[in-house]
């Protein structure tokens, strides 16, 4: 039979998000034949560890590996089936400009957004404490990389911060993620660093709220009602992805991110996110409060 063409390559994807779609895709094969990590591993000759790994999209491989466990399983060569699993194993298998010698050294808090930026094609983004990095002016961005209160030495590394300006550069491009954000109003309203670092982050808010396409930002306001949901406990941000990956949600604390795939927590972060927005203030009132702010705190300095 005529072999059918090898896919393109998808324009933006982010290659975490490949290997975890793939691995779901390879484990949910195994399983629908009722076998075991082992037995499929000694099947096709390969350390159980490693398939483990591949199957949790935690270790990176070859497309032929991918394929090559693909076809052990049933998938017909150069069938449909068989040429979506080539474009997953293929995207999975790629590297980003955070893995370069440029950027060695890089902390996994910088990397791993920087991996789901490259292929969302939305990010909804909420915090009660700090802008949000990808909309961070210079200044803030720098003065908050030099207020650690941990014992986390990542915050010290000048690689984060040039990494920090390169996700930016890398988003705001034409065909860049949409980036929706709903901020608590003490966001705007508490100085965090500096006063300049301060009235240049807000000035920059109102140019991104004016200029920007991309971005729609709002601010939930203090007397906001927060009725029939759990109260938010942490930042977090919501991936969409370009290449139909299923969505992901990452969990902020204080030292370390969680990913979080599963279907029902990814429902009830998108289900909290539909609330906050619908109580925030539209991208225009967003905008006076920004100004009228930054008339107080010109008025202090």
């Amino acid at each position: 039979m005529p072999q059918a063409p090898i896919p393109t390559k998808t324009e933006r994807y982010s290659p975490y998000s490949r290997r975890l779609h793939l691995g779901d895709s390879l484990r949910q094969l195994r399983q629908d034949q009722d076998s075991s990590i082992q037995q499929v591993a000694k099947t096709i000759g390969m350390d159980r560890t490693l398939l483990t790994r591949i199957e949790t999209g935690q270790r990176r491989v070859a497309a032929d590996v991918s394929i090559s466990i693909a076809e052990h399983l049933g998938i017909e060569q150069h069938s449909a089936r068989w040429q979506e699993f080539y474009a997953l194993a293929r995207d999975a298998a790629q590297s980003g400009w955070w893995e370069g010698r440029a950027f060695k050294g890089l902390s996994p808090r910088q990397a791993l957004p920087a991996d789901l930026e490259a292929g969302a094609s939305t990010i909804r983004w909420y915090d009660f404490s700090l802008i949000p990095g990808l909309l961070q002016s210079p200044a803030y961005l720098r003065a908050r990389h030099n207020a650690s209160v941990t014992n986390d030495h990542s915050l010290d590394n000048p690689i984060d911060v040039r990494a920090r300006e390169r996700r930016q550069q890398e988003v705001f491009v034409p065909g860049g993620p949409r980036i929706e954000v709903v901020v608590e109003e003490t966001v705007v309203r508490r100085v965090v660093v500096p006063k300049p670092a301060m009235l240049e982050q807000l000035e920059h808010l109102l140019d991104l709220i004016d200029t920007n396409g991309q971005v729609d930002f709002r601010i939930l306001p203090v007397g906001g009602e927060l009725l029939g949901v759990r109260a938010p406990r942490s930042p977090w941000e919501i991936y969409e992805f370009v290449a139909g990956d299923p969505p992901a949600v990452m969990v902020e604390s204080l030292t370390e991110d969680v990913l979080l795939r599963d279907h029902t927590e990814v429902a009830n972060h998108e289900r909290l996110w539909r609330r906050l927005h619908e109580i925030a203030l539209p991208p225009d009132e967003s905008r006076k409060l920004i100004a009228r702010n930054i008339e107080i705190i010109s008025k202090e300095q």
